[in-house]
């Protein structure tokens, strides 16, 4: 079976969850709109949470893999953010299901890594040690999981670039005060 199959049926997988919510989507639905018979989706899948896994996990990878790093956080947020950014839809119905978890588990690593790195970058001219930078990445890591999920719930109503602009701004000027107090 081909790589072209497997990316085709998460392509019309987060097609058809812009449309409708993940209880009412279907591996026939799936299938159908593919294009292919239902033994081709299960040689890939045991299911549709097996795919979600599967899409999380090609775009996590996806996202680690790419060596293009900006010197702004703010562009570097956007690109990471990218894929929530073109699928929010798709996404709320992730975070309305029982799959919630994988979606979490996703933010956290994406935000992580740049967290991580950026924290790092500003750490390099003052003497903090590795525990304090990995209680400053964890302190942020969960503000950036917890403030991006409760934008795609829809309790901030502000458009996905104003979104990160307002997290980018909030980051960069608060990431050095923190390393300070711990210097």
């Amino acid at each position: 079976m081909s790589r072209r199959t497997k990316n085709e049926i998460v392509k019309t997988f987060l097609g058809l969850l812009k449309e409708h919510s993940l209880d009412k989507i279907t591996v026939k639905d799936i299938v159908e709109t593919c294009g292919i018979n239902r033994n081709t989706f299960y040689y890939y899948y045991k299911d549709i949470y097996d795919l979600i896994d599967d899409v999380f996990a090609l775009e996590t990878k996806r996202v680690l893999e790419d060596e293009h790093r900006y010197d702004a956080w703010y562009e570097e947020l956007h690109r990471v953010a990218l894929f929530i950014v073109e699928n929010k839809t798709a996404i709320t119905h992730i975070y309305d299901s029982k799959s919630r978890d994988v979606l979490e588990n996703y933010l956290f690593a994406i935000t992580g890594k740049i967290t991580n790195s950026f924290v790092e970058r500003e750490a390099k001219r003052l003497l903090v040690s590795d525990e304090d930078k990995e209680f400053i990445c964890t302190f942020y890591g969960y503000s950036l999981v917890g403030m991006t999920l409760s934008w795609i719930k829809g309790n901030t109503q502000v458009d996905s670039e104003e979104f990160l602009r307002r997290v980018a701004a909030i980051f960069e000027g608060t990431v050095e005060a923190a390393l300070m107090s711990f210097s």
